[in-house]
C-alpha cells in the first residue's frame, strides 16, 4: 500500500491450506517473520503495529466460532499463549447460517484483529503458532489459515 507520503507499508502476510481431510488437534500452523525495527523502552507504545488473523471456511463448517491457541514466541525466548475464540458467523431467523467475512463462490474468508500496539523488544526472528481448540479431531471445514504482521518481513533462508 502506498501512502499519501509516498513511503510503502511493508506487511508480512501468509495463508497455509490446510489438510482436505481435516486440521487436527495437534497440528499447529506456524508462521515465522521479521520486525522492521526495534522499539526502545522510552518509545510510546506504537499505535500502527498489529496482528490479523485471516480464517477461510466453507459455507458448511459446523460452528459460529473457531477457537484458537495461539503461541507467539521472540528472539530472546520470552513466549505467551492466548485463547482466542474467532467469531466467524451467527445463525440467522430462518435457521440458515449467516456468516461473518467476505464470501466467494465455495468459501468465506474472516480476517480479525488479533492485536493491536504490538512492541518489538529483541530484534530477529518472532514466530506464531496457531492450533485449533475445537474438540473435533480433525476439524473439518477449515481449508486456511493465515496472518498479516504489519511493518514485518518473511524469514529470509541463507542460501
Amino acid at each position: 500500500m502506498t501512502l499519501l507520503t509516498g513511503c510503502v507499508a511493508r506487511d508480512y502476510m501468509e495463508m497455509y491450506d490446510l489438510p482436505a481431510s481435516g486440521w487436527k488437534q495437534n497440528q499447529s500452523v506456524v508462521f515465522t517473520f521479521v520486525p522492521l525495527g526495534v522499539d526502545t523502552l522510552r518509545g510510546g507504545t506504537p499505535s500502527d503495529r498489529w496482528v490479523d488473523i485471516t480464517v477461510r471456511h466453507r459455507a458448511d463448517f459446523a460452528y459460529a466460532e473457531l477457537p484458537l491457541e495461539i503461541k507467539a514466541v521472540t528472539p530472546d525466548k520470552r513466549f505467551w499463549v492466548d485463547t482466542v475464540y474467532l467469531p466467524l458467523g451467527k445463525p440467522s431467523e430462518g435457521g440458515e447460517w449467516q456468516w461473518y467475512g467476505n464470501h466467494y463462490s465455495n468459501h468465506y474468508d474472516l480476517t480479525q484483529r488479533y492485536r493491536s500496539r504490538i512492541r518489538y523488544r529483541a530484534a530477529g526472528e518472532y514466530a506464531l503458532s496457531i492450533r485449533q481448540l475445537s474438540g473435533d479431531d480433525p476439524l473439518v471445514g477449515v481449508l486456511s489459515l493465515g496472518v498479516t504482521v504489519s511493518q514485518a518481513a518473511p524469514v529470509t533462508v541463507a542460501e
